[in-house]
């Protein structure tokens, strides 16, 4: 599920569940609807364990996503050296010129070197959304690399290298050879 606060509501919406949407005032009553929203949606009363991506905006149609789960505050951590980043003047020109989704996001979601490829690319809506991988490197640097259809700031559509889904996000750093963008935070 991923969750945005949006104005006066917080939303969520579910990739892998077309159609399933929710949106409640505030963060604690959404989070105390979503089980039985699920099992609405479900048709049944089993439990099911959902994972939450909190989703906010940051600045000019960028935003970033962190999975609350086991590692969230590592995730923090590359979400805290990406709002650094944000604050200086030519990489938040940089960050913002990243191709983004359908509806002209850029979405930044902080990932570690252990997730796999399936983790990211199941928090695609569909064949035309994109994000962007953001991993830690060293102490004060960030990996970026989209995943998805992204469109350019030509409107053309541009396609990441294919992985395997079981693929680390280690692996992918160690083999992909293309234009990345390291951040210094």
């Amino acid at each position: 599920m991923i969750v945005r606060h949006d104005g006066p509501s917080w939303s969520a919406w579910s990739p892998q569940c077309p159609g399933l949407a929710m949106a409640q005032p505030s963060a604690a009553e959404l989070r105390a609807a979503l089980p039985d929203v699920l099992a609405w949606y479900f048709g049944e009363a089993t439990e099911i364990d959902a994972q939450i991506h909190v989703e906010r905006r940051l600045c000019g149609g960028v935003a970033v996503r962190i999975a609350q789960d086991a590692q969230l505050w590592e995730r923090q951590l590359v979400a805290d050296r990406l709002g650094e980043a944000l604050a200086a003047g030519d990489q938040a020109a940089r960050l913002r010129a990243a191709p983004g989704n359908a509806a002209g996001e850029v979405i930044y979601v902080c990932a570690l070197q252990s997730d796999r490829v399936s983790w990211l690319t199941g928090q695609l809506e569909d064949e035309n959304d994109a994000v962007v991988a953001t991993l830690p490197v060293a102490e004060t640097m960030l990996w970026t690399m989209r995943f998805g259809a992204a469109r350019s700031g030509a409107g053309e559509s541009v396609q990441p290298p294919a992985y395997r889904p079981d693929t680390t996000f280690s692996e992918v750093m160690r083999t992909f050879a293309g234009p990345l963008q390291h951040l210094r935070a």
